[in-house]
């Protein structure tokens, strides 16, 4: 928390606090959920009947109602083991339906038994249980997440209901990335593919980040130079609101950026 200034970083221990009292509450809501409609309106896959497979930045995640877990997957934890079952040596690059694929294939009936880090028909793989926070988002869109379709049109924070109450701290958050890449803006689009986003050809330094697959985070960010200090903007698809309360979408910024530095 070093990196934000003491008032933004009391505000996210905060929010550490509580999402981690929550934690176990949202798991429960999420039990009672008809997971077929969760998955469609989330565009996660359902997996059995009590666990769904999607996307978290640049990871894969599977939320086991069973384990009351929620477990991430790198894909080059999968590629390994793509290489592996294939008797190759090098690296395997495989795009997110494959990855989804394999996933389909972990033995879970093994997992149940007691045995929760390692399991696939094929050898080991490992499964890293996810922070509490981090799973705490994830259970917030999970429930929340109504199935509105992404518009295209992006809007500030400020124009997202109840935008104006928090809208205030939103330039606070991006302070440290805006020092990190002031003069190094390729530094800046290589950290967004890093994180499994995509650059946007409409200004010199932007990416689109995507937290979720269907909740996309556009930032720009300007160098500085002779005449005008460094600067970022961060907006988001106008559907937003449909997937995330403003709130959690500030602490998703938060995140965002933390993982950005």
């Amino acid at each position: 928390m070093s990196d934000y200034p003491p008032e933004i970083a009391e505000n996210l221990n905060k929010n550490y606090e509580l999402f981690a009292r929550n934690y176990e509450s949202s798991l429960l809501r999420l039990a009672e959920r008809n997971l077929t409609d969760v998955a469609e309106k989330t565009g996660s896959e359902l997996l059995g009947s009590s666990r769904l497979i999607l996307w978290f930045f640049e990871k894969c995640m599977i939320v086991d109602l069973f384990k009351r877990q929620i477990y991430s997957i790198t894909e080059k934890e999968i590629s390994k083991m793509v290489d592996k079952s294939k008797d190759k040596k090098s690296t395997t690059v495989l795009n997110k339906s494959d990855i989804i694929d394999y996933v389909k294939k972990i033995d879970f009936g093994y997992i149940d038994s007691g045995v929760p880090e390692y399991f696939n028909t094929s050898g080991k793989l490992k499964l890293e249980v996810l922070d509490s926070f981090a799973s705490a988002i994830i259970l917030h869109f999970l429930l929340t997440a109504d199935g509105a379709s992404l518009t295209g049109k992006w809007i500030l924070y400020r124009e997202l209901p109840d935008g104006l109450f928090y809208g205030d701290t939103i330039g606070g958050v991006l302070k440290p990335i805006i020092k990190r890449y002031e003069y190094n803006g390729a530094g800046f689009l290589k950290r967004i593919l890093d994180i499994g986003g995509s650059i946007d050809k409409n200004f010199k330094f932007s990416g689109v980040v995507y937290p979720f697959e269907r909740f996309p985070i556009l930032f720009i960010l300007e160098e500085k130079d002779e005449e005008f200090e460094a600067d970022m903007r961060v907006l988001f698809d106008s559907s937003a609101s449909h997937y995330l309360k403003s709130d959690i979408i500030k602490t998703l910024v938060v995140y965002t950026a933390k993982k950005l530095l």
